[in-house]
């Protein structure tokens, strides 16, 4: 079994990362991680970044692309991007409320992102989309999560985020496993449902130190997901951004990832 790389969402650091772009990128570097998965709008021209990433010695994981930016008009720009930095994913981080308020909505979502990943393909790029707990409520008897993966091609990406979705009360292990091979990018976040329960913040756990069951998921992924990229995601003020990164990655280092 080979060894999956570990990055971090920027997001995790995006305060250190907006004053401090390559300092920041430094010190996650220097803490072990292998790869940087992004978020928003472009910091610098394609090149540039990924000079500050070779450098450095980091990968690009994925990005996380807004919606807009895969519609006409706008996609062969992205691509262009994208293809410059060496991206493999392009993945959507969520939908507009507003437009997806029913079965039809969300089949002609599905329909819509596979459309995304036939323009892709010729590029060895893939689109995907990212689970927020909201993507798991019921409307009209279907969740767009269930949706979205179960009537669009394998070739969309499923980055299943263990943390949103199993705040939603998702057995995020059975999801993996319904879906061989579409884990391609994961998001670990920590979770526990006690502190939830007790009033407290349930993200504030480092990864190892909440209640997830880290060692069958992680198995899962390797086993079943066909995950290529771990990506750590700690959001918690409970801690420093950067020490929770830092002890996250620790964690998995424990789990032996």
């Amino acid at each position: 079994m080979s060894k999956i790389p570990v990055a971090v969402q920027i997001f995790s650091v995006r305060h250190e990362y907006q004053a401090d772009l390559r300092g920041t990128l430094a010190k996650v570097a220097s803490m072990g991680y292998e790869g940087v998965d992004f978020f928003g709008n472009p910091p610098l021209p394609a090149r540039e970044l990924r000079a500050v990433l070779n450098d450095l010695g980091l990968k690009v994981a994925g990005w996380h692309v807004g919606y807009q930016k895969l519609e006409a008009g706008s996609i062969e720009e992205t691509i262009a991007y994208h293809h410059e930095l060496g991206n493999q994913f392009l993945i959507v981080p969520g939908l507009p409320k507003d437009r997806v308020t029913s079965h039809a909505d969300m089949l002609g979502w599905a329909s819509w992102l596979d459309g995304i990943a036939s323009k892709l393909a010729p590029h060895h790029m893939s689109t995907g989309y990212h689970s927020h707990g909201g993507d798991h409520v019921e409307i009209e008897g279907h969740t767009l999560w269930d949706v979205l993966f179960t009537t669009t091609g394998n070739n969309v990406v499923m980055q299943i985020d263990i943390g949103n979705s199993a705040s939603a009360g998702v057995d995020t292990l059975a999801e993996i496993r319904k879906h061989p091979g579409r884990a391609r990018s994961v998001h670990l976040k920590p979770y526990s449902p006690s502190l939830k329960a007790t009033g407290g913040d349930p993200y504030a756990p480092v990864i190892g130190e909440d209640e997830l069951p880290w060692p069958d998921l992680l198995e899962a992924c390797e086993t079943v997901g066909g995950t290529e990229w771990y990506v750590v995601e700690y959001e918690c003020p409970a801690l420093p951004a950067l020490e929770g990164v830092e002890r996250c990655l620790h964690g998995l280092r424990a789990l032996g990832r």
